[in-house]
């Protein structure tokens, strides 16, 4: 047999195409925390809740104690009914006095009303955070997958290359060196499609970022999945349940419903009104006065001032607020449920992360521990042994396509694994998580 003077380059394409993709990636400048924290501070959404939150909060501070207090003016005269001397000029200030606690139960409504809108709006943020993680990582996957490509696609030109020397020798039949030609093109198309998807992925996290049209995204840092365990079961679970946004929300929105019943059967009580008056009164009437021993006609003109004091108070015969508080009462029953609803649905979630995630992990321990190394292996075997002229072309490129398959399950894992944990950060309170940050 043919001693093949491309075998050193085949050797090194060899190489290339079973180096482990994650470990060439060089230091770069942006990392999924910067990342998440640009697109914090550019999202429009975000800008917009903060602005409604501040205006919900002063608002809860400055409800007022009281109503505001009705000042009445009057004035009366007898000129147009024939009494010119007939006239009075009032005065009244009436105040409304609840008799419940309604201004503390609305300063209560109101605060509870803030507080669901920030943790609302903690629950964007941890969303937010988690596409970005995701948009992240599908990035630097997609980068890495391109990596492969070009190595793979390195690997069959120089095959290429020895299977058209062989055949120039007359060493291998032609349709062997067509199969090579067919494989080095279905290699460059998937590597211009490859090539496409990572724009694709690099502009979404862009868009996420906040990043103007045009700018260019910066280098992505490395991939790293986590090298410390996640603590117990018991344990996540029960940090997840205490800080799920939705769960904490729901939470939230009980107490709110709840303080607004309350408020609802306060409002049923009357309110005391007392009021407060001041009128001057003139008036004239008709007197006789003894002039030399007779009555003669007169008028007499007088000026009354009254002050007093008014208290009033609605009955509550026909309407005790019953309409508004069968509503609440019914918006806190439903508020208990989807509490409870958010509980098991948080749980279920958790649950199926811890799981996907570990899986995810002893999947990727399997093939670097284990099939990769074989396959790896088995490849350079096949390659030699088409170098000896002992295999065909279809060997090779068959022995080429199951390892091809098996780097790409491998980086499936990771994708799956960081997915599992970027949610899992997002869901789990940030001195948990940094248990195991990678």
């Amino acid at each position: 047999m043919r001693i093949i003077r491309y075998a050193p380059t085949l050797a090194l394409c060899a190489c290339l195409a079973t180096v482990p993709v994650l470990s060439r990636a060089a230091e770069s400048a942006l990392t999924a925390d910067m990342a998440v924290a640009q697109a914090w501070a550019h999202s429009p959404e975000l800008s917009a809740d903060k602005e409604e939150i501040t205006g919900l909060e002063q608002a809860a501070e400055h409800l007022p104690l009281l109503a505001n207090p009705v000042l009445e003016l009057e004035g009366a005269t007898g000129s147009l009914t024939g009494s010119p001397d007939e006239r009075s000029v009032g005065i009244a200030l009436n105040q409304e006095l609840p008799l419940a606690a309604i201004v503390s139960r609305r300063k209560a409504v109101a605060r509870a009303e803030a507080e669901a809108a920030r943790l609302q709006l903690e629950a964007r943020k941890r969303s937010l955070a988690d596409q970005v993680r995701r948009a992240w990582g599908a990035a630097v996957l997609a980068s890495h997958r391109l990596e492969l490509l070009r190595s793979q696609t390195m690997l069959a030109e120089t095959l290429l290359v020895i299977a058209r020397e062989r055949f120039a020798a007359g060493d291998l039949p032609e349709f062997e060196v067509q199969l090579a030609d067919l494989d080095r093109q279905r290699q460059l198309l998937r590597q211009a499609e490859q090539q496409a998807e990572l724009i694709r992925a690099q502009r979404q996290l862009a868009l996420l970022m906040g990043l103007a049209d045009g700018q260019p995204l910066p280098p992505l840092a490395p991939l790293a999945m986590p090298q410390q365990p996640l603590p117990s079961d018991e344990h996540l679970l029960s940090d997840g349940l205490a800080h799920h946004p939705d769960l904490a929300l729901r939470r939230q929105e009980q107490q709110r419903d709840e303080a607004a019943l309350a408020l609802v059967r306060a409002e049923a009580i009357p309110s005391l009104t007392v009021g407060l008056a001041y009128r001057n009164e003139r008036s004239s009437q008709n007197s006789y006065q003894l002039n030399g021993g007779l009555l003669t006609p007169g008028t007499e003109r007088t000026t009354d001032h009254i002050l007093g004091l008014k208290l009033s108070i609605p009955l509550p015969l026909f309407s005790r607020n019953q309409a508004e508080i069968s509503k609440v009462h019914g918006l806190a029953n439903a508020s208990r449920h989807r509490v409870e609803s958010a509980r098991r649905a948080a749980a279920a979630e958790l649950r199926d992360l811890l799981a996907h995630y570990r899986l995810a992990l002893t999947a990727l321990e399997l093939h670097r521990t284990t099939l990769g190394p074989v396959g790896r292996e088995n490849l350079q075997i096949q390659q030699e042994a088409f170098k000896q002229g002992e295999v065909g072309m279809q060997t090779v490129l068959d022995e080429k396509r199951r390892f091809t398959e098996q780097q790409e399950a491998e980086l499936n894992a990771i994708k799956t694994a960081y997915d599992s944990y970027s949610r899992l950060q997002s869901l789990l309170d940030t001195h948990t998580t940094e248990r195991g940050k990678p």
